[in-house]
């Protein structure tokens, strides 16, 4: 793993399990709304679980893939790991986009 991939891997994982924690903090247990960057996130719960998701599985899959030798046992439940955190992110982003309440235009009988 050469030192950009290294770099790359570092800041992914870091970035989106700070992400998640800031989702925490500001929402208070998800008891609130928090606002970030001006704008409302709901489900603050649900997207820090996509992000601790993404975080470990891009991040931290990224970081392990060269310890275990290719086609090892080891290697094997890494990407097994990797591949079930990221289908979980998936499932959750979608879960977000799907929850996200949208605003409703009265119609104006005219």
């Amino acid at each position: 793993m050469g030192s950009v991939d290294l770099v790359l891997a570092a800041a992914v994982a870091v970035l989106n399990l700070a992400l998640a924690a800031v989702l925490l903090a500001k929402s208070r247990g998800g008891t609130t709304v928090p606002r970030i960057f001006g704008r409302p996130q709901p489900s603050p719960r649900l997207r820090a679980a996509m992000h601790i998701c993404l975080g470990l599985g891009l991040g931290v899959g990224w970081l392990v893939e060269d310890v275990f030798p290719p086609h090892s046992l080891g290697d094997q439940v890494v990407f097994t790991v990797v591949m079930t955190l990221l289908a979980a992110g998936v499932v959750t982003a979608l879960l977000v986009a799907f929850r996200h309440p949208r605003p409703v235009r009265d119609k104006v009988a005219s």
